[in-house]
């Protein structure tokens, strides 16, 4: 009788889901380092959405982040922020699957979808943007684990300081940032200080193309690998540069760091293929190192290179109108069990090719229906 007893009371004391669940409103309020975030989900209830019926996973500003964050708004308080402004953050941090930390931060790295769908912030064609989440750096590659920490847009990651808090039907994870909204590309760039990246968009007319065409990935080389591969954009005409930028852009759906293989070839734009290698604690395109991978864009994403990408002399590329298609893995999904494991949702990562381009590659590019309009 004794003996059954202890096991029921360790069963209660191990399960805490299954014996005492507690609403997220009620886990956020348990937390004194996350009354700001309390201060603002009860002015506006609804802003916590499924995940007081349906469960998922919040990624929680803490008091220090939400702070910052209205600082740098200029908001004055809490009481000044609209309910409008309070649920974009909010869903920007809500998962709705339900993720335990080890499914964060596996080797890799996770991509999962949030719950931001506004035009803003998510224009990839009716799909909500994504976080990334890895203890193996910004493309998930390095060889030692860290600290957990969520990327979003261009700016500092958020750091998670707690995890595993659970609620019904979840899991909540403190974080000490507010995650940076996906920006635009040219405000990616800007932001990023790829000045020259910004030069030659402008040279070519295609900011707002880049702006407002969904889904495509860029490869963007820092100022400093322009200069230490002696490109002047000035000097160029903008033909040129303009096929520059389409050796630096694969279209289709997003070419993030989980979704593209070791070893395999990626059409872009030119019709010259880049091959992605995973290698020493690194993601290469072709054999540049990125520097900062996983840029979340409201419309794709951005790897930042060290170095400029120039396409083999020796290879033609392909017919204009042509195209080719690599299948790719990307977001999180639960299986049957209940963990997580990557599945096919963006499943491709498509290309329309165009004129060889002569000399030089460099940086990003969109397209228009699958073409650079120029």
């Amino acid at each position: 009788m004794f003996r059954t007893q202890s096991t029921a009371a360790l069963l209660l004391i191990a399960s805490p889901l299954l014996c005492f669940a507690i609403s997220i409103q009620d886990a956020i309020n348990q937390r004194p380092e996350l009354s700001t975030l309390g201060a603002i989900s009860t002015r506006f209830p609804s802003v916590l959405g499924d995940l007081t019926t349906q469960g998922g996973t919040l990624l929680a500003p803490n008091n220090d982040a939400l702070t910052q964050y209205l600082n740098d708004a200029g908001v004055a308080d809490i009481g000044s922020i609209s309910e409008a402004s309070a649920r974009e953050v909010v869903s920007y941090h809500s998962l709705p699957l339900s993720l335990r930390s080890t499914d964060l931060s596996k080797e890799g790295g996770a991509l999962v979808d949030t719950k931001l769908l506004s035009d803003t912030f998510a224009n990839l064609a009716g799909q909500p943007n994504v976080v990334y989440a890895s203890a193996f750096g910004s493309t998930g590659q390095e060889q030692a684990p860290t600290d957990l920490r969520i990327f979003s847009g261009i700016g500092t990651p958020a750091n998670v300081t707690q995890s595993d808090v659970a609620f019904d039907d979840g899991f909540m994870h403190v974080i000490d940032r507010v995650l940076n909204f996906p920006q635009p590309c040219t405000k990616t760039a800007q932001v990023a200080q790829l000045n020259t990246l910004f030069e030659a968009l402008q040279k070519t007319n295609l900011t707002t193309t880049v702006d407002t065409t969904p889904k495509f990935t860029c490869f963007a080389p820092t100022d400093a690998a322009f200069q230490s591969a002696g490109v002047d954009v000035k000097a160029l005409t903008t033909t040129q540069v303009a096929d520059a930028l389409k050796y630096h852009s694969i279209v289709g759906d997003v070419a993030y760091s989980t979704a593209v293989e070791d070893g395999k070839d990626y059409q872009t734009l030119l019709g010259v293929p880049v091959t992605v290698h995973k290698r020493d604690g690194k993601l290469f395109i072709n054999d540049v190192a990125v520097e900062r991978g996983n840029v979340i864009m409201s419309n794709g994403v951005a790897h930042v290179l060290s170095g400029v990408l120039s396409p083999p002399t020796t290879t033609s590329p392909a017919t204009t109108g042509g195209s080719s298609t690599t299948k790719v893995q990307s977001t999180v999904t639960p299986n049957s069990s209940g963990t997580s494991q990557a599945s096919n949702n963006n499943s491709a990562v498509h290309l329309a090719g165009s004129a060889i381009f002569g000399v030089l590659g460099s940086l990003f590019v969109a397209v228009t229906s699958g073409y650079l309009s120029l």
